[in-house]
């Protein structure tokens, strides 16, 4: 699955607000014309009122119906390392750098992984290949063109 960078700095950032859970209920406010959200006793109090949550579909309690940062095990291992006064911290660095705070994190939840259970190491890092440390000195490979 791919996580977007802007997405994940969404997550991030109304974490680091307290904004979750994300409220399943709007209401229209004609007083400025817009959908407002609120907990359901609140909008049913509006004579126009509709649940965003659908029955049946998956909800997270942060960005609502986007649900990829939420489905991503790696990330979610990695915040559960969290302290929660470090989300404020996450958010500034999410804001400067999204993608490569999402490639840092996500290596991290995966080392997470696999210390746990090292059968669960994603498709592609499970060994390294027959070149990984080719050459092994300066100037020892076949053929090569660095000075000895």
């Amino acid at each position: 699955m791919t996580i977007a960078p802007h997405l994940l700095r969404r997550y991030v950032t109304d974490r680091a607000l307290g904004r979750s859970p994300r409220a399943e209920w709007s209401y229209y406010s004609e007083d400025i014309g817009a959908w407002v959200r609120a907990d359901e006793s609140a909008a049913r109090r509006h004579e126009h009122h509709r649940r965003s949550r659908q029955e049946g579909r998956p909800w997270c309690d942060v960005l609502g119906h986007r649900i990829d940062v939420a489905d991503d095990i790696a990330l979610q291992l990695f915040f559960l390392t969290i302290a929660p006064d470090d989300w404020r911290l996450l958010a500034i660095a999410v804001a400067q750098h999204p993608n490569r705070c999402l490639r840092e994190w996500r290596a991290s939840g995966y080392r997470l992984m696999v210390a746990v259970n090292p059968s669960s190491a994603p498709s592609g890092t499970s060994s390294p290949g027959p070149l990984s440390d080719w050459p092994k000195a300066r100037g020892t490979g076949p053929r090569s063109m660095l000075p000895r």
